[in-house]
């Protein structure tokens, strides 16, 4: 009887254990999409800036308008890279 409850506690273990680490997993993937979604949102600001830097007569025809569904990581980027100025908590957040 009491070797059957520390075999139920050692599976219990375990299957923290692996949940724990597919947690951490899973947070390390997150925070690989969120890295990937703050650089393709880097370089998106830098090819409008260029675009924007061109003459307005040479500027292609709709060259900055792109139409896709952002992801939640794309989002999430755009919200850390785009401060509103008039933002009321910007003092607080060193910004």
């Amino acid at each position: 009887m009491h070797q059957e409850k520390i075999k139920e506690e050692k599976k219990k273990k375990e299957k923290k254990h692996q949940k724990s680490s597919s947690e951490s997993d899973n947070e390390e993937k997150k925070q690989e999409k969120l890295k990937r979604a703050l650089n393709a949102e880097e370089t998106h600001l830098l090819q409008v800036k260029k675009i924007m830097q061109t003459d307005e007569r040479k500027q292609p025809y709709n060259g900055v308008y792109e139409t896709w569904e952002p992801t939640e990581e794309e989002m999430q980027a755009y919200r850390m890279k785009h401060q509103r100025p008039d933002e009321p908590m910007a003092s607080f957040l060193g910004e």
